[in-house]
């Protein structure tokens, strides 16, 4: 609130006397979110619970909207209720609660998240700046902003160091050609991220050792591929190399069309376009492709939307050990990743149902060539227990701190689903929610997600006898009140089948007549919060 305070006294009186083609609006939340969970944690006899906060200020300064200027700020964002760092000598008479997140560890009160300016020029619209990133359905480039998810709610947000010019190619050609503009809604872009300047990970690939840099290196184990540094070892110059950078260039072609008349007296809006992103940093070889295709078209009450990504390339930046110690380049990996999620369904003013299908490619061997796995972005949310939560936990305890990059953090991850939802709408600003989500493994490697017979995939064993990772019903009551006021109530329960290593993974669980640890859990949460 101090940085908000700060930027709203210098702005205010300069705006006071400012003429009329000077804006100021102010965006944002304040939220509260309360979160009770049974039978997660082994030994959890009673159910526990826990509540966050976070203030979002997004304020824009606008000049005649020709220059814009944003920024966004959090403020105890993540940040539990109560004083969770003992401040107080006895727990039992504290007052002034902490910073403390879920985690523990304790949060800065104040974050300026993003800043970016944007303004017109002669063909086009230009952004410089750290801003968010939203594509399609955000499988991908997902910003996490506003409360957009049928359950649950977004916690991360893609946000980018970027330049990005987009303009409107057609109506370009069409002035220059001297004939009127048709407003065909064509957008093209293109822009560039600077990612990693320097990273505090030196990189020592294959070809030297960390202790004598000067002589080759032939065996793996007398070496690290990598090594950690502080910060404060950097020298003056560490800017300065350009290998070690890490930047993408991002090229996207959008077409949205919306009252399209159609045969029989129709009127429909469709969205289609494709965005691509070229990733590379030289120090490790890498070149990374990623392209990610997106359609959505309504009429008559019936719509469908998908997504497509596939990512593809070369890389020595995964520096997993390689299954084969005599292999001449054991960090060498070739990325054939793919992930999409289709929805379609019919809706009214008064309900809604729609059909859900979606994919995130496994890897059954991350110590192989092939790199194949990577999860859905994850404020791309999919029920609120089964991958919001299990998942989540089961990848950051096989993974460990040191793979932190291939934790799912709650997005779908090696699997396929279906997610059939039913909305209701019996009042105004009254909404009813109800899903179905199951889900099947793709590639299980034996230690995240366990083999069974039949698997398309060698595993060394096939401990696990059902062939779906659980099943999950949510329910959820939304509701807003004086247009600003916005409420949610919603629950989940979830059946986990031994396809997860619940009991490795410090997971509620039991074992079942077959022998077998399964585990079932339920949440209650909501969320209260005041948007303007």
């Amino acid at each position: 609130m101090i940085a908000a305070a700060l930027l709203l006294g210098l702005a205010g009186p300069a705006l006071a006397d400012a003429p009329d083609n000077w804006k100021f609006k102010l965006d944002g939340y304040y939220r509260v979110r309360a979160n009770v969970f049974g039978d997660l944690y082994q030994g959890q006899e009673k159910a526990g619970t826990y509540m966050t906060h976070r203030i979002r200020l997004q304020p824009e300064l606008n000049f005649e909207d020709r220059a814009k200027f944003f920024v966004m700020i959090d403020a105890l964002d993540g940040v539990l209720w109560g004083d969770n760092t003992s401040q107080a000598s006895t727990a039992l008479f504290a007052g002034d609660p902490s910073m403390t997140g879920i985690d523990g560890q304790e949060v800065a009160p104040v974050q300026v998240k993003r800043a970016w300016l944007e303004f017109k020029v002669p063909v086009g619209l230009l952004r410089v700046g750290r801003q968010g990133s939203q594509w399609g359905m955000g499988l991908l480039a997902n910003d996490g902003n506003g409360f957009d998810d049928s359950f649950g709610e977004n916690k991360y947000g893609a946000t980018y160091d970027r330049a990005i010019f987009a303009t409107r190619p057609i109506s370009i050609i069409q002035t220059i050609a001297g004939k009127r503009d048709t407003g065909i809604p064509l957008i093209v872009a293109i822009g560039v991220d600077r990612l990693v300047e320097d990273p505090l990970i030196q990189y020592y690939g294959y070809s030297c050792d960390p202790a004598n840099p000067t002589e080759g290196c032939e065996d793996t184990e007398n070496h690290g591929f990598t090594e950690e540094r502080d910060a404060d070892r950097r020298t003056d110059g560490w800017w300065a190399d350009p290998d070690d950078d890490v930047w993408e260039m991002v090229y996207v072609i959008r077409y949205a069309g919306e009252g399209i008349k159609l045969p029989g007296d129709q009127v429909g809006d469709i969205t289609a376009g494709m965005y691509a992103v070229n990733r590379v940093q030289t120090e490790t070889s890498s070149n990374v492709l990623i392209l990610d295709g997106y359609l959505k078209a309504e009429v008559a009450g019936v719509f469908v939307e998908g997504e497509v990504l596939h990512i593809g390339g070369d890389t020595r930046a995964i520096t997993l050990q390689s299954g084969d110690p005599d292999a001449a380049d054991p960090l060498y990996k070739k990325a054939d990743i793919w992930g999409y999620v289709a929805r379609g369904g019919y809706q009214t003013e008064l309900w809604t149902a729609s059909f859900e299908h979606g994919y995130a490619s496994g890897d059954d061997s991350v110590t192989d060539v092939n790199f194949t796995g990577r999860p859905l972005a994850p404020d791309h949310n999919v029920g609120l227990l089964l991958y919001e939560e299990i998942l989540a936990r089961v990848t950051a305890e096989t993974w460990g701190e040191d793979a932190r990059g291939l934790w799912s953090n709650g997005g779908v991850y090696n699997s396929r689903y279906i997610f059939p939802t039913v909305r209701v709408r019996p009042l105004k600003n009254w909404e009813i929610i109800g899903g179905f989500l199951t889900a099947w493994p793709d590639k299980p490697d034996g230690v995240r997600i366990r083999c069974a017979e039949g698997d398309a995939v060698e595993c060394v064993q096939t401990n696990a006898t059902s062939p779906t990772l659980g099943w999950e019903a949510d329910l959820a009551l939304k509701h807003r009140f004086h247009d600003h006021i916005n409420f949610t109530l919603e629950g989940g329960y979830a059946h986990i089948t031994d396809r997860l290593p619940l009991k490795s993974a410090g997971l509620g669980y039991y074992v079942n007549s077959a022998g077998q640890e399964v585990g079932n859990y339920w949440t209650v949460q909501s969320r209260i919060a005041y948007e303007f």
